[in-house]
């Protein structure tokens, strides 16, 4: 059989096509090749198949060739208008290969191709404004077996994106396996997860969350992080806590952005949620991701649950080396030196003061050795009560407590966020620390601000701890009282490396940002050494009993502690 050029040509595209595994391209070239055929000045071809069960809207993605998006979206809503039956009204019954209609506008002749994959529309092919008076016969037929070979290249490229993104998945969930290697953080595990969620459902940002009756913690942000996600996520957060409990996926749509949660198993330690907010010009998600997705959070929550354990042993194994060395120190280590201090005084009580210039030199070295050995057991002292303290404090706790504390004192509960592991990384002074900053903020926003929302923002990130306090009130303010208040707040973080900026929030209201470093062993010079301008009243810290003072008032240098 011998084919003329024109045919030959015509099956090298049509092999072109199927050659292709790459989804965007198959149908760039489906539609390119379609107007070469036919003449068409004018082709729109709307992908459907992502419209239903999707996270996009209700819109159709539109390629086109020879006319612009907008005037695409205009000619297919004509063309709805006028009766033709487009491929989102998913008509029964078998589609025929090419429908013929006419522009209502423009009077032009219109074809309609439809592109099925495994029997089900995928998209649309639209042809108009043909080069001649009309589409030729020649030209219909050979657009019909377009549309034919262009849903065998759909389906194949589909088949190839889904190996790949199982390929993925698998690669993700190995990498968030490995996180679990000692030592152990549960960031970790956490960054992972946002991560690898946000590639396999091809998200701008993925944020690992649990949301509680006050407020959310995120765990984890990967991708893009832009202002606004603090209030996408508390507008979000009532989905994620009915999520949280039940279970089930949910999908949103806020200010405009598409947003898609997945929740951690509650069956597990870790109850929280995968919040992903959704890249408008990725290619349409297909049911196959929701899947994906699904398995590699649930794989998430094991390993999760797994570490949670791993760290409930390591602080058990901790806490039990804090009682042994404090044990130690106190019956062993304390009542050596008791003893040895003791048996020191009674020598220098034996001797007398009446003696040689060298007994006189001895009785001073042998007070000297006392004093020193009061110090060494006080510092030991100091030593057990930082153990027996240990870790069990939570910075996230306190901040709850103290937004909980001053609800009737602002006349609303502050919404509170933290950021980050904020219980592991923060230790247990650096958080009294935080939490008398936080005291003296809300404070301010009760006495001076007149707000009617404040917001609590606990970072614990890329080396710092971060405490932001945002309210909606008045603005700064110039009394002198209040800046003193904040004076002392810039010096507490002066003292630990950090620094305190104070100033208008976005749209009205104060900011307040405290930040210092976790690492206090360099600290970076303060973010900010202008004086603050906000309203502040002065809260001191509830004093706690020092454990390295002399419990013996008056001693002398010479004497000994006596064991209490």
């Amino acid at each position: 059989m011998v084919f003329s050029g024109s045919a030959v040509r015509q099956r090298s595209d049509l092999l072109e096509i199927v050659s292709v595994l790459d989804l965007d391209a198959v149908l760039e070239r489906a539609a390119t090749i379609g107007a070469h055929r036919t003449g068409a000045r004018r082709v729109v071809l709307a992908v459907l198949d992502d419209v239903e069960d999707s996270c996009h809207g209700e819109q159709p993605r539109l390629l086109v060739h020879g006319i612009d998006p907008e005037a695409a979206a205009v000619l297919r809503e004509r063309l709805g208008d006028a009766g033709l039956p487009l491929a989102d009204e998913r008509a029964g019954g078998r589609e025929p290969d090419v429908l013929r209609t006419l522009d209502p506008e423009s009077g032009d002749e219109v074809l309609r191709v439809p592109v099925l994959v495994h029997g089900r529309l995928f998209a649309d092919l639209l042809l108009a404004d043909p080069a001649g008076d009309g589409f030729a016969d020649a030209a219909v037929e050979s657009i019909a077996e377009l549309g034919r070979v262009t849903g065998v290249a759909v389906r194949n490229a589909l088949s190839y994106a889904l190996s790949e993104r199982r390929r993925e998945a698998v690669e993700l969930a190995a990498a968030v396996d490995q996180s679990l290697r000692p030592p152990f953080l549960l960031a970790e595990p956490m960054a992972r997860i946002a991560e690898g969620a946000r590639r396999i459902a091809g998200a701008r940002t993925a944020a690992v969350v649990a949301a509680g009756e006050h407020g959310v913690d995120v765990t984890a942000v990967a991708g893009e992080r832009s202002d606004a996600l603090p209030r996408l996520l508390d507008r979000v957060a009532e989905q994620a806590r009915t999520a949280q409990g039940d279970g089930a996926d949910f999908t949103a749509r806020v200010d405009g952005e598409t947003v898609w949660g997945v929740p951690l198993s509650p069956d597990h330690a870790y109850v929280g949620v995968v919040v992903l907010v959704l890249d408008p010009a990725r290619t349409g998600r297909f049911p196959e991701d929701r899947s994906l997705l699904t398995s590699f959070v649930r794989h998430g929550s094991l390993v999760l649950d797994h570490g949670v354990l791993q760290q409930e042993r390591q602080h058990a194994v901790l806490e039990a080396d804090r009682d042994r060395i404090a044990r130690d120190l106190h019956d062993v280590v304390i009542q050596r030196l008791y003893a040895t201090g003791l048996t020191l005084r009674a020598r220098t009580a034996h001797n007398g003061t009446g003696t040689t210039g060298t007994g006189v030199a001895s009785a001073d070295h042998v007070a000297e050795a006392i004093r020193e050995i009061n110090d060494s057991i006080r510092d030991i002292r100091s030593t057990i009560f930082a153990l027996e303290r240990g870790s069990s404090g939570s910075l996230r706790r306190d901040v709850l407590a103290l937004a909980q504390e001053y609800e009737s004192a602002l006349g609303f509960l502050p919404v509170v966020r933290t950021w980050g592991p904020v219980d592991s990384l923060v230790e247990q002074d650096l958080a009294e620390q935080a939490t008398v900053v936080l005291r003296e903020a809300l404070s301010n926003c009760a006495r001076h601000a007149h707000a009617s929302r404040c917001e609590v923002d606990v970072s614990a990130e890329h080396g710092l701890l971060t405490l932001t306090v945002t309210d909606d009130g008045r603005g700064a303010g110039t009394d002198d009282g209040p800046r003193s208040g904040l004076r002392n707040l810039a010096a507490r973080a002066r003292e630990l490396g950090g620094g305190l900026d104070v100033g208008p929030a976005d749209g009205r209201g104060t900011r307040l940002r405290w930040q210092v470093r976790l690492d206090r062993q360099a600290g970076p010079e303060p973010t900010s050494g202008a004086e603050p301008s906000a309203p502040g009243a002065v809260v001191d810290p509830v004093g706690e009993p020092d454990p390295g003072a002399d419990p013996v008032a008056g001693s002398d240098a010479g004497a000994v502690e006596t064991e209490g």
